[in-house]
């Protein structure tokens, strides 16, 4: 899709701002200008989520929208543990983020894409990236083209990001709006598959994704440095005509370490959540205190944090825990407490003299952590931090905070 001539000039421009680039006179002959132009913006976008692609000018961005949806390196990388030695059916394939990091475990992989300028994008970056054991389907998936699939007779493992645009490119939030519609497509898929990958919005609801989609066997929360990029919904066939109980559906968290470097996962299910007591502990100088995790609040892990652990909660909805001896491996931030006040006007004037610069943050509290700075007259930075919460007693205070090691 991009001669030589096209890639000497993505590289030549790749600092260039692309819209500029298209309402100026430089041109490439006999080439498709919107292409290349589309491919410098999209070069940009894409340094950011999967590097190895961004250093290359030879692989071409027909469509923003794909950019934003697509999974970046790390989430990639993660979902590679569902599919290795596994015959794969990508039925949405988009950009082939995804796809690509699913060919290098899998044993074999069909693309399906309907739209044709993406479907031979892809094709033509995934021959130059050396891909050699994916067939590219140009369809949606129905009856008819699953069927006259070359090897439809394989058992397959169905990986699907539907997407999540409306009408005027507007955000979707409820996976019964996305297209497709995976509910209709279920009884086709569990025909020749024996479990689907589904993934949706960070924004989804953990316990409606259980009730809107059948024979759910796993939802994993996947954050990457404490922020929630994606929620997948794993179905399994066997579970087709015996659901598991919604409150026996394992819930996975997994974050990407920053620090570490590496992935640290803890699971649970609805019914150990329910079952478990929260011990409500007040808070001390001295005291270690631990923030969970973005995944684990996303699935609603409160009380079993206190169980599995041996910890206290500040009180019953602040989701912050304390210790008097530090808890080794809690899956969140540890900190040390150095200080608490009252959240009043002694308080608020001492802590802005003697911290001019903190980590503000808030966790059941009135004020959002912008505002509170604000109130405290502080700048953001340095090794301080600061938490807004509310005690089991309504108090509301300050607690403040250094790393703990």
């Amino acid at each position: 899709m991009l001669s030589k001539e096209s890639i000497a000039f993505i590289r030549d421009h790749a600092s260039d701002d692309p819209a500029k680039l298209l309402l100026s006179s430089k041109t490439v002959p006999d080439s498709d200008m919107k292409l290349i132009v589309s491919t410098i913006e999209g070069k940009k976008k894409i340094a950011a989520k999967v590097p190895e692609w961004g250093e290359r000018f030879d692989l071409c961005y027909p469509s923003s929208v794909s950019l934003e949806q697509c999974s970046s390196v790390y989430t990639a990388e993660f979902k590679q543990h569902f599919f290795k030695q596994k015959d794969v059916l990508d039925i949405t394939g988009g950009l082939g983020v995804d796809s690509y990091y699913i060919s290098k475990v899998a044993k074999s992989l069909v693309y399906f894409e309907r739209n044709k300028k993406l479907f031979d994008a892809v094709k033509y970056n995934f021959e130059r990236l050396e891909v050699v054991n994916t067939t590219f389907v140009n369809t949606e998936v129905n009856g008819s083209s699953v069927l006259s699939m070359p090897e439809s007779e394989k058992v397959y493992t169905v990986y699907a990001d539907p997407s999540r645009r409306g009408p005027s490119d507007s955000r979707i939030f409820n996976p019964e709006d996305y297209e497709p519609d995976m509910n209709k497509l279920m009884d086709l898929l569990l025909g020749f598959a024996d479990r689907i990958i589904i993934k949706v919005s960070p924004m989804a609801d953990i316990t409606s994704l259980i009730k809107i989609f059948s024979a759910v066997d796993e939802i994993v929360i996947v954050s990457v440095f404490n922020e929630c990029k994606e929620i997948l919904v794993i179905i399994n066939r066997n579970n087709r005509f015996k659901p598991v109980p919604s409150e026996k559906v394992k819930i996975q968290a997994a974050n990407f370490e920053k620090s570490e470097k590496k992935w640290k996962c803890f699971e649970w299910t609805l019914s150990e959540e329910s079952s478990s007591g929260a011990v409500i502990s007040t808070p001390e100088k001295g005291n270690y205190m631990y923030e969970p995790n973005s995944s684990l609040l996303k699935g609603g892990a409160f009380k079993i944090l206190c169980n599995r652990y041996s910890a206290g909660k500040i009180s019953l909805n602040s989701h912050l825990y304390i210790s008097k001896i530090q808890i080794p491996g809690f899956p969140g931030r540890s900190f040390r407490i150095e200080e608490i006040y009252d959240f009043d006007k002694k308080g608020i004037k001492e802590i802005g003299l003697r911290f001019p610069k903190a980590n503000v943050s808030t966790r059941n509290f009135n004020l959002t952590p912008p505002e509170l700075k604000e109130r405290l007259g502080i700048k953001d930075g340095g090794e301080i931090f600061l938490f807004g919460t509310l005690f089991s007693d309504n108090s509301r205070k300050i607690v403040v905070c250094t790393k703990a090691g």
